[in-house]
């Protein structure tokens, strides 16, 4: 199955390369002049890149976690979305990194751009930039919605990587990986492993509402009618324990069905759409 990744990018390509002393310390990132001047250099763009390749896990967050997602997969089957802020010490790390998975095969498409407040507040007044900012993380999330919603429906297996970026733009990453229930992949610096979030948000639907109203008026079922519950409804019932909305209790079999805070939430929810 063809694979569809959506990147959230930051600029720690920047940061290692100033630790390791390619780049100067005394450059900060909202230096957008001094980055612009690097991205119009083919000769830094190159320099940028060979640090990259020396060490991909250690001098790039987002392929150390990509990288050791599609480990041993085939490049030809793997499309890359890796958007970032619009800001010119964004789009220089986007474009080594871009430039990197290129050569080892792997599609990658030209990047949307976010506003990143910076970019806006150096030609705009701050309050320009704060406005365009709260609206581009609103457009961000329904661009990476409509984006993976057509690569679903066109046979591909769609993950979220939300490891870099901004946080504005790693929650709108990770919750539109939540509201499709895709696959969310993460990895802290200081972890030695991807980590994989657990799918946080679902949207019951139809018959799974009518079993979350009938076990809210008693909070939770047990004996024979739990496990009667659970013979009829069983696939219904599985699918709201995975995402936490009931906890089914067993020992060899169902004997509770207890609903959780959470899909009391969602019930409430519910309740207040319809007043």
């Amino acid at each position: 199955m063809k694979e569809f990744h959506i990147i959230s990018s930051g600029v720690s390509l920047i940061q290692n390369a100033q630790k390791s002393g390619i780049i100067p310390l005394d450059k900060k990132i909202s230096d957008e002049a001094h980055w612009k001047n690097l991205l119009d250099n083919p000769l830094e763009i190159n320099r940028l890149k060979d640090f990259i390749t020396l060490d991909p896990y250690k001098n790039s967050a987002e392929l150390n976690t990509f990288l050791r997602v599609v480990k041993d997969k085939d490049p030809s089957q793997i499309e890359v979305y890796l958007f970032g802020t619009k800001t010119f010490s964004n789009e220089l790390c986007r474009t080594v990194i871009q430039s990197f998975l290129r050569e080892r095969g792997y599609l990658t498409y030209t990047p949307y751009e976010v506003s990143g407040y910076f970019w806006e507040a150096c030609y705009f007044d701050n309050t320009y930039a704060k406005d365009k900012f709260q609206k581009g993380v609103s457009e961000l999330l329904d661009r990476l919605i409509y984006l993976a919603r057509k690569k679903i429906n066109d046979g591909y297996k769609v993950y979220f990587n939300p490891t870099g970026g901004l946080k504005a733009h790693v929650i709108a990453t990770a919750l539109a990986g939540f509201l499709l229930g895709s696959d969310v992949y993460y990895m802290n610096e200081e972890f030695n492993e991807v980590v994989f979030i657990p799918k946080l948000f679902y949207l019951p639907k139809g018959r799974e509402v009518e079993i979350l109203k009938k076990i809210e008026s008693k909070i939770l079922i047990s004996g024979s009618e739990a496990s009667s519950l659970y013979e009829s409804e069983k696939e219904a019932l599985e699918r709201l324990n995975l995402y936490n909305l009931v906890q089914l209790e067993e020992d060899n079999q169902i004997y509770r069905i207890r609903i959780t805070h959470k899909g009391l939430l969602f019930l409430k929810f519910l309740k207040e759409l319809k007043e």
